[in-house]
This record gives C-alpha cells, sequence and structure tokens, in this order.
C-alpha cells in the first residue's frame, strides 16, 4: 500500500462529544488554513449525530 493509499483510508473513531469538542476548541487556536478542512471534515460527520433539542412549541414560550 502506498503512502497516499494509506492516508487516503477511512477509519472509524469513537469519542464522547466533549472529547470532540475538546480537539475542535485545540485546532481553533491553529492558523485557519491548516485547519480547516479538518475541522469542516470533523463537522460533517459529527453533526447528523448530535442530537438537536426540540424546539419550543408555544405552550412552552414565555407570556408577555
Amino acid at each position: 500500500m502506498t503512502e497516499q493509499e494509506l492516508n487516503n483510508t477511512e477509519i472509524t473513531l469513537k469519542l464522547p462529544l466533549g472529547a470532540v469538542n475538546g480537539i475542535l476548541a485545540m485546532l481553533a487556536e491553529k492558523p485557519y488554513g491548516q485547519v480547516a478542512d479538518l475541522v469542516q471534515a470533523i463537522r460533517e460527520q459529527a453533526i447528523p449525530q448530535v442530537p438537536m433539542p426540540a424546539p419550543a412549541s408555544a405552550e412552552d414560550a414565555p407570556v408577555q
């Protein structure tokens, strides 16, 4: 297997959300051009897996 093939091999990592957020926080300290593609790849895989809060219903809205 060539180095390019090895670098293009996909793997699966299972990490707690807090660990992923920690990685993203560390990447945020690096220059944008060095990490933008990696941050985008993490976001594209993470967003569909993170449960989103249910939208507030009219019953939950504060009374004015």
